[in-house]
């Protein structure tokens, strides 16, 4: 098997399926490949539409129901457990494939030994460039934002620019990311202490530390129907940060990480006066607790009866 495929579903059935199809459609007979979606505890009128039209849609298409959501990288990681790949494909399923991406990235691949993960140009539904790479997030970064950072230095390339040339990043945007098995593994996978964001700037910074590289494949593109799978709200910004301060604690020096943690408790605390509910936030980042407040303990098991 050249390519594992893995998406995650959680009550996003019709995105999953428009997915799937452009896959499809767009993958050239010459590799081979499968596709493996873990529905992430899906409510059950969704989970049943996926499974009644991929049911016998392609034999090449896997459907893996868990009865509890574990996030991002648990859900992919669940994948990996069905997969037989060379490569792996961890796809979001708000993609659109419009040309053959995968026999590009396994090309690439094959002739770049050093890369461990590899992802192609994004574009958004206007199929313009978009952010397809991003920078680790240093404390100039954190407090000044990426812009500041593109405008002082010339040797910073501009992430929202189509390229022609495949080049070394920190790191790749989580939406599409094309791993060396064998490296994925070397490194033990996603972190799934991480429920939901900033999993992809981990695992690059782990691969980075063994040696391996992280690029960006512009000979290739795909559009990204950016934040259709993930409805936006406070608990869901909460997550974020809870994941950012877990990943800064988890792989960069104290000192680095204790003046973005102040950084973030003077904001937090200058936001709770508008905003009370920021006070939460606050008091999470002064305890340091980030997984004990994290989305993913709060996930509950709900079995599909009459399936």
């Amino acid at each position: 098997m050249d390519i594992s495929i893995i998406s995650i579903n959680y009550n996003s059935s019709d995105l999953t399926l428009g997915l799937v199809k452009s896959i499809i459609q767009q993958t050239s007979s010459s590799v081979l490949y499968e596709i493996i979606i873990i529905d992430n505890c899906s409510k059950s009128e969704d989970y049943l539409n996926l499974k009644k039209v991929l049911g016998n849609y392609d034999s090449r298409v896997t459907i893996v129901r868990s009865n509890i959501n574990l996030g991002f990288g648990g859900g992919n990681m669940l994948g990996t457990q069905y997969a037989s790949g060379k490569y792996l494909a961890f796809v979001n399923n708000d993609i659109i494939f419009i040309e053959d991406c995968f026999s590009s990235l396994k090309k690439f691949m094959e002739t770049h030994q050093n890369v461990a993960v590899v992802t192609p140009q994004q574009l958004d539904r206007h199929q313009k460039p978009t952010y397809s790479f991003d920078y680790y997030h240093g404390i100039r970064k954190e407090i000044f934002g990426r812009k500041a950072i593109e405008l002082t230095s010339k040797k910073i390339k501009r992430e929202r620019k189509q390229y022609t040339d495949s080049f070394s990043v920190d790191f790749v945007q989580g939406s599409f990311m094309f791993f060396d098995a064998h490296k994925f593994a070397e490194v033990g996978g996603f972190d799934t202490n991480i429920f939901l964001y900033y999993e992809e700037m981990d695992i690059c910074y782990r691969l980075q530390q063994k040696g391996y590289a992280s690029y960006l494949h512009p000979e290739t593109a795909f559009i990204h129907l950016q934040g259709e799978s993930t409805t936006y709200s406070f608990e869901i910004a909460k997550e974020l940060k809870i994941s950012k301060l877990y990943v800064f604690r988890k792989n960069h020096h104290y000192l680095k990480y204790l003046i973005i943690r102040f950084y973030w408790m003077a904001v937090c605390l200058y936001k709770s006066i508008f905003r009370p509910v920021f006070w939460k936030l606050f008091f999470i980042t002064i305890t340091g607790k980030y997984v004990e407040n994290s989305l993913k303990l709060q996930q509950k098991i709900v079995f599909i009866e009459n399936e």
